[in-house]
């Protein structure tokens, strides 16, 4: 049977639900330990803050490391294989986490487990992020990559945000329970995974490392800018709610985060009608307004109102980025690209907090969202000139 009557009986959406519920699993399994873990480093285990960080950006640091790695592979054995690499990682990790959790009277053992585990988890991050998100295309066609890129997105952050008070009900019973909540989480992940079909791997000559670098370069530049936002509202919006005597500062991270879901939900699939570029261009001016909402508000409500139109902004940045890129990337170098264009959103999420620590004695808290706002508005500058000047695509 050939894949079109297949796409008509079921609708587009029931099709990339499945693929986009796997990658729910494996980042509800990132989001579980993340609030849980620095407290029981300093707290159970007795080290300092320092090694509380450590324990948390080790998996940052593996999955910039293997973004591009977990590409490649979906590229050339398939991105259901990879995914299930992918979930394999994540499950040893989960369930060294739980391991580690019976160690508490050897220290540094258990600390060394935790390590390894985000480690792993950083590698099945990548695997399950990118390759998710070539199964779907693969799935449904590339005419519906902004939709596929769009729920993609919905399915991490929906699962780091539903992790994280999972975790803090799990934390009394102890790390154990938090690591066979997420080893539960995988479980059924790749129960999912088993249950649907590869899609064929794309024959073609492969582009080099080169190539993908240069095609990649200027949307990841833009994207880069635009996530910087999303990394100071996360890092330091609580914190600027309470220097300038406000409440609310976590509401703020909350509706940055629902109008960021809101957006795909309601705008992904009108991406390929309105174009790629233009969308990108007006996200990144709506991110850099309500980020100078938040730099000159003087009552919480200006700051709240800013908040929301910097996340209905930032949403559509990555998807309608992507679909641009991915009309430009051979086919049979889908995967390398996309996690190579990856790594550029978690260089600014690992980077937006030091830079905006640099910033802040000088400058303030206002200082800092100023910065942010005329970083969206250079990644906007970026994006006109690529839609005057970016070739044709490389495939119809």
């Amino acid at each position: 049977m050939s894949s079109e009557p297949i796409t008509r009986a079921r609708p587009v959406l029931l099709r990339i639900l499945p693929i986009s519920f796997v990658n729910f699993c494996t980042y509800l399994a990132v989001g579980i330990p993340l609030a849980v873990l620095p407290a029981y480093v300093v707290e159970r285990l007795g080290f300092g803050p320092v090694m509380a960080g450590l324990s948390i950006s080790a998996q940052f640091l593996s999955t910039v490391v293997t973004r591009s790695i977990a590409g490649r592979m979906s590229d050339s054995i398939g991105a259901k294989h990879t995914v299930v690499y992918g979930l394999s990682a994540a499950l040893a990790a989960s369930l060294l986490l739980a391991g580690a959790g019976f160690l508490e009277s050897t220290p540094a053992l258990a600390y060394a487990l935790i390590v390894a585990s985000r480690l792993l988890l950083g590698f099945g991050e990548s695997c399950s992020g990118t390759a998710t998100i070539t199964w779907n295309i693969g799935r449904v066609g590339t005419t519906h990559t902004a939709s596929v890129m769009s729920w993609g997105g919905i399915a991490a952050y929906g699962a780091i945000a539903a992790g994280a008070p999972i975790g803090a009900v799990l934390q009394p019973s102890g790390l154990w329970a938090v690591g066979a909540a997420s080893t539960l989480a995988v479980l059924v992940g790749l129960a999912v995974t088993l249950a649907h079909h590869e899609v064929a791997i794309i024959a073609g000559a492969r582009a080099g490392a080169g190539r993908i670098a240069a095609l990649v370069l200027p949307y990841g530049a833009a994207l880069t800018l635009g996530a910087m936002g999303l990394g100071v509202v996360a890092s330091f919006g609580s914190l600027m709610f309470g220097a300038a005597g406000w409440t609310g500062g976590s509401l703020l991270v909350s509706l940055f985060g629902l109008c960021f879901a809101a957006s795909r939900v309601m705008f992904g699939s009108h991406i390929e009608r309105v174009g790629g570029y233009r969308v990108a261009g007006l996200a990144l001016g709506l991110e850099a307004v309500g980020l100078g909402l938040i730099w000159q508000a003087t009552a919480p409500g200006a700051a709240l109102l800013g908040g929301a139109l910097a996340g209905l902004g930032f949403g559509m940045v990555f998807p309608s980025l992507g679909v641009e890129l991915m009309k430009r990337v051979p086919s049979a170098s889908r995967g390398g690209a996309l996690g190579f264009y990856t790594v550029f959103l978690d260089l600014a999420l690992a980077a937006a907090g030091p830079l905006a620590g640099l910033v802040l004695p000088a400058f303030g808290y206002s200082g800092i969202f100023a910065a942010t706002a005329a970083c969206a508005l250079a990644g906007g500058f970026i994006v006109a000139g690529l839609s005057r000047m970016s070739p044709a695509p490389e495939e119809p």
